[in-house]
């Protein structure tokens, strides 16, 4: 006969030790989410102590399954931590920060048992040793063990459906059609978590090129910090030998889509493949779009006529795209540079002013017409420009010199 555990026993050590298990997992979610934000990561961390019924009840199941009932159990998630992420990408560095900095005791893929036609949705699980100084920081005086479990947002939201559907209702789904159902939700979910991921990195490759495209052109546009007030800006960009076009060369261009063409633009213009990349502009420009997308295709296009000192095309690209999204202030700004460097200085001003006025918080618009002010020999305002650089970045050395410069100058227009 199998023997039965003392639930008032075990109900009194659990009470006991309630207070120091929850301060103990306490402290170690606090130290999760402190290290995994320390290295980019931003989940969801959710912590428990396992309830007593749930507890208990987990006692009576194992022993069941067990064939040797004078053996006892032992339940290693009487302390549990889920730590819930956006992305495929995030389990990974999350899985090699826990195997890295705690003692690992087990580490179980849970749903890795079931095919494609099966439901059961994946999720790492770590059984880990609680770390020494966290139990000495909570007075406990035994070792603890604690399950760690890793999902994204969609495993998570499948479990806990999964567990009220299923495990908390004692229901199998031996009919066929119950099943298909659920094999068709579990394998949405996996491919939902499989586009998020592509999105994601498709979404991160576009921000870098358009940063290193943005750094390349203000480079240009400001090679150094102003050494002296007389500013000469002559945008000595060498002029290209012209090519022929090469939409004819490129037929492959119709077959993709924009989102890899406007990656394949970027990486062309960062490269200094300028007419690559202002053929592909313009196959993107030939397809269908809301007008504020186009206004943005038009002002990378321009920035790569600009890149080669083809202001005139800078100019007219700029200005459609302001025709087509009249709010768009970066088009504004770098219609008024184009301005500057065909040496139309009112016009220029007139664009900065625009661009500003629409958004005052943005430093390289103001940098700007400071220099331009300084050309245009109104000391007065190139200051106040100064200042208000300041209070965007105060630690700004470009803004520093350039007011320091100032300065030494009266400050009057001539």
């Amino acid at each position: 006969m199998s023997k039965i555990p003392n639930r008032k026993k075990l109900e009194n050590r659990y009470k006991n030790n309630f207070y120091t298990h929850e301060t103990v997992l306490n402290k170690l979610h606090e130290t999760l989410k402190y290290d995994l934000e320390s290295i980019g990561l931003h989940p969801t961390i959710k912590s428990r102590v396992k309830s007593f019924d749930s507890y208990f009840n987990k006692i009576l199941r194992l022993l069941f399954k067990k064939n040797d009932y004078r053996k006892a159990v032992d339940i290693y998630d009487i302390l549990g931590v889920r730590i819930v992420c956006p992305f495929l990408a995030n389990l990974q560095t999350a899985e090699n920060y826990v195997k890295q900095t705690y003692d690992v005791i087990q580490v179980e893929c849970k749903g890795s048992e079931h095919s494609f036609r099966e439901f059961g949705y994946r999720s790492t699980h770590f059984l880990i040793h609680v770390p020494e100084k966290i139990l000495g920081q909570c007075h406990a005086v035994e070792p603890l063990i604690c399950e760690i479990q890793l999902r994204t947002i969609l495993q998570d939201a499948w479990a806990e459906v999964e567990h009220e559907l299923i495990y908390k209702t004692d229901f199998s789904p031996f009919d066929e059609p119950m099943k298909r159902k659920l094999a068709a939700l579990n394998a949405n979910l996996t491919l939902s978590d499989t586009l998020f991921q592509e999105i994601r990195d498709y979404q991160r490759k576009l921000q870098a090129e358009l940063d290193k495209r943005r750094e390349s052109f203000m480079h240009k546009v400001h090679p150094s910090t102003v050494p002296a007030l007389s500013i000469k800006k002559d945008f000595p960009f060498p002029e290209p030998n012209l090519k022929e076009d090469q939409a004819s060369k490129d037929d492959g261009l119709k077959n993709k889509s924009v989102d890899d063409l406007l990656v394949d633009a970027l990486i062309a213009h960062n490269t200094g493949e300028y007419e690559k990349a202002i053929v592909i502009y313009s196959s993107i420009l030939k397809r269908e779009f809301p007008e504020n997308i186009k206004s943005i295709i038009h002002v990378h296009r321009g920035m790569a006529h600009f890149a080669q000192s083809h202001f005139k095309q800078a100019l007219e690209d700029f200005s459609i795209s302001l025709n087509l999204s009249p709010d768009n202030y970066r088009a504004f700004y770098y219609r008024g540079l184009a301005h500057e460097a065909e040496k139309d200085y009112q016009s220029a001003l007139e664009d900065f002013n625009a661009c500003i006025e629409i958004n005052p918080y943005q430093f390289e618009p103001l940098y700007s017409r400071a220099e331009l002010y300084i050309l245009m020999e109104d000391y007065t305002k190139a200051m106040a420009d100064c200042r208000q650089l300041l209070k965007i970045e105060p630690g700004s050395s470009k803004a520093k010199q350039l007011k320091n410069t100032l300065g030494g100058y009266k400050l009057s227009k001539k």
